[in-house]
């Protein structure tokens, strides 16, 4: 059976339980973007972890911890926040998060060495340590998919082809997904390892069922944040596309990387809401458990299984 390593060491695919497939715990953001906006730095272990229980306490299991080295990883960190909740398995990220945030580094890194600093952070350990990434991510820029989003990807592709972590790639608002599953599926990533994160930014459903049917899983994350619209269109899209025969190619997160989305820093929704408020309405509004079940539990098994 596959493996699926985590911060505590590798897991089957059977243990992950109820998944959030896209998080953050603790980020220290570059010094540029952090004067900028403040608001990036989830930067206390304790807190941190306390909201990490409310997300046991409500069920969840697994949360895929995506932070990568050009956003703010640290490694001690999370570890540390993962020992204090150990009953929730902590899934690290190797790889790159966007263009964006690597600036010059993007440009005067080679691709090979990126290459080779993903492969480690997976096949060896991250930062010097033994905790090794069990996804690559990699990701592009706002309806922009220029060279440098080109080399992220084909990193990504390379790396995977050596190690079989699967990948999740950041869409900025939802946008280049299509094409950055292409590349991906040109270079060798299968369909089904691939998954594309907030793609509920952009509800343009032809187009995530035209994803979908390449068999390229859709990551939707944004719920929660009314800033992205009303939460009544993410929930008529899910419906719309689990009608249409696409559940079993979707993920669903939180992605809560500020800590005034994070009760426990004195915010909200908290980590727990997917779980909680959503996954009460979602009910209510008729769907089922199977169908809740498939969203958190099946989908992420078959993903992170490398099952078709």
């Amino acid at each position: 059976m596959t493996e699926i390593m985590t911060v505590h060491g590798p897991i089957t695919p059977d243990q992950l339980g109820v998944t959030d497939y896209h998080e953050h715990l603790y980020v220290e953001p570059p010094s540029w973007l952090h004067s900028r906006d403040p608001d990036f730095a989830l930067d206390s272990v304790e807190k941190s972890a306390e909201e990490l229980k409310t997300f046991a306490a409500a069920g969840g299991r697994t949360l895929c911890e995506l932070t990568a080295v050009d956003f703010g990883r640290n490694v001690g960190k999370i570890k540390a926040i993962a020992d204090l909740v150990p009953e929730v398995n902590v899934i690290m990220t190797a790889g790159y998060n966007r263009p964006h945030y690597m600036g010059r580094w993007a440009h005067s890194v080679s691709e090979a060495d990126m290459i080779r600093d993903t492969v480690r952070d997976c096949l060896v350990g991250i930062d010097g340590t033994e905790i090794k990434a069990g996804i690559i991510k990699c990701g592009t820029e706002y309806n922009n998919f220029n060279d440098i989003a080109q080399k992220l990807v084909r990193v990504a592709a390379a790396a995977h082809k050596e190690t079989d972590r699967p990948v999740i790639t950041h869409t900025t608002a939802g946008t280049m997904g299509y094409e950055q599953s292409g590349l991906l599926i040109e270079k060798g990533v299968p369909a089904h390892r691939i998954a594309l994160s907030h793609m509920d930014r952009n509800l343009d459903l032809p187009d995530h069922k035209r994803i979908a049917a390449l068999g390229v899983y859709l990551g939707y994350d944004s719920f929660g944040k009314s800033k992205y619209g009303p939460e009544s269109r993410r929930i008529a899209a899910l419906r719309e596309m689990i009608d249409s025969g696409h559940g079993e190619r979707l993920l669903i997160g939180n992605d809560l990387g500020r800590p005034s989305y994070w009760r426990a820093y004195g915010g909200g929704p908290g980590l727990d809401y997917v779980l909680t408020d959503f996954r009460k309405r979602l009910l209510a509004e008729g769907f089922t458990e199977a169908e809740l079940t498939m969203l958190l539990v099946d989908n992420p098994r078959r993903f992170f299984a490398g099952e078709l």
